[in-house]
């Protein structure tokens, strides 16, 4: 069976775990349910899990709404080029007004362009005229004609949310819930992952997980796990 987007990149995040921390000798097999299974003198099983800032199902949350911004980006491109637009543009999104109605905002971003066309303004675009559209943070025209513009989104990002320990442990019970539906194994793990290069994840770890003073109690998983891949540091929770 293909595996799924999500699989490939939990797969391809224990990969990257598996090059730092010791295993367990065994044959290493890709599930589901848990997604990884180290067949050895004992069947391990190992769940692993994003530490996103945002819940997926949030229209908010960055994973989202990077989607969101990639889409209505090429279909305001599209009808730009369409209408005869000749201006290379830099945009980035404010985050505290998130993307809902791609077909609507990509409409608003055309007619802003050529408002500021009309009315001579370019490079560098201050709020005020961006004022009637909250959702755009920042708008650079290259005032340069170009036969093949391109749109970019060049998100800007100021500083660093600190990780959650009540989200955590949330995180910890809801994957509890599922494990009546995990293939048998002897004992089981549970990786948590914190991509340090995804906005959707990069976070600061508080220094009391640091110190190992925060401990996670469970009947299920025989260790919990944080891996953060940059800079590479693996922190095990005391139970």
């Amino acid at each position: 069976m293909t595996p799924t987007l999500n699989q490939k990149i939990e797969r391809h995040y224990f990969e990257l775990f598996r090059k730092i921390y010791p295993l367990p000798d065994g044959e290493i097999k890709y599930r589901d349910r848990p997604d990884i299974i180290i067949d050895g003198d004992k069947r391990l099983g190992v769940e692993i899990t994003i530490f996103y800032l945002e819940r997926g199902e949030l229209i908010e949350s960055e994973q989202n709404q990077r989607r969101i911004r990639k889409v209505v980006l090429k279909k305001a491109h599209q009808k730009y080029i369409r209408k005869g637009g000749k201006y290379e543009i830099n945009f980035s999104f404010n985050k505290d007004h998130p993307l809902q109605d791609i077909q609507k905002f990509s409409c608003k971003i055309v007619d802003k362009i050529f408002e500021l066309e009309e009315a001579y303004i370019t490079e560098g675009i201050s709020s005020y005229y961006l004022r009637d559209i909250p959702e755009l943070g920042f708008v650079y025209i290259n005032h340069n004609l170009f036969s093949n513009p391109q749109w970019r989104n060049i998100q800007s990002h100021i500083g660093f949310k600190t990780m959650s320990i009540d989200k955590l442990e949330n995180i910890l019970r809801n994957k509890e819930k599922k494990a009546e539906k995990y293939i048998k194994c002897d004992a089981y793990w549970l990786l948590v992952v914190i991509d340090s290069f995804d906005r959707a994840q990069e976070q600061e770890i508080p220094q009391e997980i640091l110190n190992g003073e925060v401990k996670l109690e469970s009947d299920i998983y025989e260790k919990i796990i944080l891996f953060q891949t940059a800079p590479e540091c693996v922190l095990e929770f005391k139970r």
